[in-house]
């Protein structure tokens, strides 16, 4: 007899100690829990981007587009942070200010015809159910059908008109950079963040000797937020600023092509949470 209430005791005490570890890591999972119900999702957008134009010469243009987007975006229990975001233009528009070279070479630096970009992340929760900070990578494959590539892959024939000499459809950005997140929940059902990136863009278009390499920096700073109106249902609205250095100096035949500067955008969002 004693020995069963020795067996037992050691069985319950070691259930005890395995308990505790299950626990705790049940707890962890839950430190995200409150910002899973928003950054569990996927969505699908509408946005507006105005953005400004010179060149060398310091002749300005403005331009507008508008873009369709889409992603899906995923917060684990371990805090692994992961979001993909596609966009793609559907208009542009060139508002020509002082520069009378804008009616020949409408599309400057931008827009980006269709990009593709990838955040990965890790959450560290501040304030449990309030405030969560995520720093993150980004990679990305953004299309550049500009002014430069065009121009550079344009040949004249002896009639005179130009033709492009390869696929423009090769013409486009590596980008890599880094950043960060902070989210703010104020309410059940809403979310506020702010997103900061730094990010490096390497022009693949393969230049002649005559144009110098558009690869740039540029620094996007996004003010957002989240409603989770109704079930899974989720509306977003998201503004944001970028600012542009090219990495290069223009060559001669490159002297009026326009380039960014900087621009401003917002994008609305319709999603659902899962």
């Amino acid at each position: 007899m004693h020995k069963l209430k020795l067996l037992l005791l050691i069985a319950m005490s070691s259930t005890a100690v395995f308990a505790a570890p299950v626990e705790e890591s049940a707890t962890v999972a839950l430190d995200n829990q409150a910002f899973q119900k928003f950054d569990d999702q996927f969505y699908l957008g509408w946005g507006a981007t105005y953005g400004n134009l010179t060149n060398a010469y310091g002749e300005n243009a403005n331009y507008g587009m508008t873009t369709i987007g889409f992603g899906v975006e995923r917060l684990f229990d371990m805090g692994l942070w992961m979001r993909f975001d596609g966009t793609m233009m559907i208009g542009y528009s060139n508002f020509n200010s002082s520069n009378p070279n804008a009616i020949t070479a409408p599309l400057g630096q931008n827009p980006s015809i269709a990009n593709l970009d990838m955040k990965i992340g890790y959450a560290f929760p501040v304030v449990k159910d309030t405030l969560l900070v995520t720093p993150y990578g980004l990679v990305g494959r953004n299309t550049n059908l500009s002014s430069n590539s065009l121009n550079n892959n344009m040949s004249t024939g002896s009639d005179g008109t130009t033709t492009p000499t390869i696929n423009t459809t090769e013409d486009y950005f590596l980008t890599g950079g880094i950043g960060g997140r902070i989210e703010y929940i104020p309410a059940d059902w809403v979310e506020l963040y702010f997103d900061q990136n730094a990010l490096y863009s390497s022009d693949q278009s393969q230049p002649t000797s005559t144009y110098s390499s558009m690869s740039n920096f540029s620094f996007t700073s996004t003010l957002g937020a989240k409603f989770n109106v109704w079930q899974e249902l989720q509306l977003g609205a998201s503004a944001y600023y970028t600012r542009y250095a090219l990495v290069n100096s223009a060559t001669y035949a490159q002297q009026y092509q326009l380039n960014p500067q900087n621009d401003i955008g917002f994008m609305a969002t319709i999603g659902l949470t899962y």
